[in-house]
């Protein structure tokens, strides 16, 4: 298969790099704060619930769902032209209670369905860098 997009993610905020780190080890993880519990995405320094600046990275299942999503047809970019259209898709862990902003990569766009089970997987950059994308749950 090739790359789905090929454009590396931009320098992360500090608070991110964490989160980075594990995608490079192809572990998909979460902040969760160490006072109430509660799992964030984007990566904070504070919860946002309790305001504690105390966390840990947890594990995201592999198994998520379709929150919403997108269709690009009209290129932002040169570098992006010969992917349109593509999707933008908010995957939605309810175990964790977080949402990642990510791509579908295996399915037209006609098959997008809100809800329907998606798999993590990865997909390297041109840099190297490992992004989490998804699969259709039969893919």
């Amino acid at each position: 298969m090739s790359r789905y997009l090929p454009t590396p993610p931009p320098n992360p905020p500090m608070e991110a790099v964490p989160f980075w780190d594990w995608c490079r080890k192809r572990e998909l993880r979460f902040q969760q704060c160490s006072n109430c519990g509660r799992c964030r995405h984007h990566p904070a320094p504070y919860c946002r619930f309790c305001t504690s600046d105390q966390c840990q990275w947890v594990p995201a299942p592999e198994e998520a769902e379709l929150f919403s999503y997108t269709v690009i047809h009209n290129a932002v970019s040169e570098a992006l032209k010969a992917y349109v259209p593509y999707n933008i898709a908010v995957v939605a862990f309810p175990s964790l209670g977080v949402r990642l902003i990510s791509n579908v990569i295996d399915l037209e766009p006609s098959e997008l369905r809100i809800g329907m089970p998606l798999r993590l997987t990865w997909q390297e950059c041109d840099d190297g860098t490992p992004l989490p994308l998804f699969l259709g749950k039969n893919g």
